[in-house]
């Protein structure tokens, strides 16, 4: 019995240690996250410094109603210049990457053997027209047969026909600029053999030039010949290139249910050119006002878009950090419109919300918080 009762009270001793243990640590717990996240009235020490952002307002403005797509820069003229004829080539009168005017000659194919043959003619026709002026005075004395006369005149319509095509063959074997444009690179040498249809170079009218764009079924009734349209290449992301709508094609297609645009653009500096891709955008007459905040100010992620609202802190000089959702729209250089979610004039964080929680205390800096909200909207 005796040992019995000693071994409860061994068990019961353990017991109150093992609180006692508990007690302790929650206490210290309890001390350390007064230390650390609380304010010591008496030496006035923050133990959570506030965190450094950015910040601005968010603004009013009137955007014009906008439609974006991709499309292809397409030459009003080009082509690839092919031999009609197969020849020698006997000379080369350009270089690659050059300009040329509309008839200049291009290439020469040899045509040693046409210009012999035509030689060889024009005696021969001369001697036919002889004839046939003779034969006309011998027809009025009865001296010849009416027979005789029109195979006079039939000899100097096949020496004449047979001139004609011989000048026709030596014409084909001239390569010329059908338009004014620049060529590409050259693809024959001097001497190569050309069979019909080889290709010479391609040729390119680069201004005016168009770009060729689809856009869906649902924007049918919003674009016209006229409107104004913005272009952007990859090439030059600098560089903004303005034109306007020249056609829009009447027909859907089936398979993606949009419709062809193309835009005339004057290129002046030649900086587009065909088969390159560029950005589009679509400016309509209608116009509407936005609420619109940085794009460095909205977090995306999987959960939707948030910003970081400043407010006034009930305790502190120091403004907080609230997290807030949000629905955005379009965006327009560096902006993005805020469709729901942040009112004109609210000041959000514009840079150092990855060190941000909801209701952290800020200290803002280089901010255009103090700014006056504008009361009008203004354009972008």
């Amino acid at each position: 019995m005796t040992n019995d009762h000693d071994d409860r009270s061994k068990r019961f001793i353990s017991h109150l240690i093992v609180v006692a243990v508990g007690l302790a640590l929650l206490g210290g717990g309890y001390a350390a996250y007064r230390f650390w996240w609380k304010t010591d009235e008496s030496s006035g020490f923050r133990s959570q410094p506030a965190v450094t952002v950015t910040a601005t307002r968010a603004a009013v403005e009137t955007w014009s109603d906008q439609l974006s797509a991709v499309g292809t820069v397409t030459p009003i003229r080009g082509t690839m210049l092919t031999s009609g004829l197969a020849g020698k080539v006997r000379e080369i009168h350009f270089e690659s990457g050059q300009r040329v005017e509309k008839g200049d000659l291009l290439v020469s194919l040899d045509t040693s053997s046409e210009e012999a043959d035509l030689e060889s003619l024009e005696p021969q026709l001369r001697q036919a027209r002889s004839d046939q002026e003779r034969a006309k005075q011998l027809l009025s004395g009865n001296a010849i047969s009416e027979e005789g006369y029109e195979e006079a005149f039939a000899e100097v319509d096949r020496l004449e026909a047979s001139i004609a095509s011989q000048k026709a063959v030596i014409e084909k074997k001239r390569i010329v600029a059908p338009f004014t444009g620049k060529l590409g690179i050259r693809q024959v040498d001097l001497g190569e053999y050309i069979s019909p249809g080889t290709p010479v170079t391609s040729l390119q009218q680069l201004a005016p030039i168009f770009i060729d764009f689809p856009l869906p079924e649902r924007d049918a009734g919003k674009v016209a010949v006229g409107h104004a349209v913005r272009a952007t290449s990859a090439a030059y992301p600098d560089k903004i290139f303005n034109g306007k709508i020249t056609s829009i094609s009447p027909r859907f297609d089936v398979a993606t249910r949009s419709f062809d645009v193309r835009a005339k653009f004057p290129n002046s500096s030649q900086s587009l050119r065909p088969g390159m891709f560029a950005d589009i955008i679509v400016e309509l007459p209608t116009q509407r006002t936005v609420v619109v905040v940085p794009q460095t100010a909205i977090a995306f992620n999987a959960y939707g878009s948030s910003v970081f609202l400043l407010e006034s802190a009930d305790d502190s000089e120091l403004p907080i950090a609230r997290r807030k959702f949000v629905e955005t729209g379009q965006r327009r250089g560096l902006d993005i419109e805020v469709v729901d979610g942040v009112e004109a004039g609210k000041r959000v964080v514009t840079a150092g919300q990855m060190k941000l929680a909801d209701r952290t205390k800020v200290n803002v800096v280089d901010s255009e918080a103090t700014s006056d909200v504008p009361t009008e909207p203004r354009k972008p």
